[in-house]
């Protein structure tokens, strides 16, 4: 009995052992798919509202100032 018990314990430890990889493994994942995301806005941000000379704290203050319109004027096919 207590060698079935024993079995069953190294069993549950495995699966959770494969468990935590495989979360680490999709968190991996989506943290790459969210900074390629985050890249590629920086990049379509840069090109269409020529922002690659201004700094960080520039670039928020130009973002704020249009914040509000572009939420209310987003085409509805985008709205989610």
């Amino acid at each position: 009995m207590t060698n079935q018990i024993s079995k069953l314990d190294k069993k549950i430890k495995k699966l959770e052992r494969e468990r935590k990889i495989q979360e680490l493994s999709l968190s991996k994942i989506n943290r790459k798919k969210r900074t390629r995301r985050l890249i590629q806005i920086g990049a379509l941000s840069e090109k269409y509202f020529d922002l690659h000379q201004n700094d960080l704290h520039e670039v928020e203050e130009i973002f704020s100032q249009f914040s509000n319109f572009v939420k209310s004027n987003k085409l509805t096919k985008y709205k989610k």
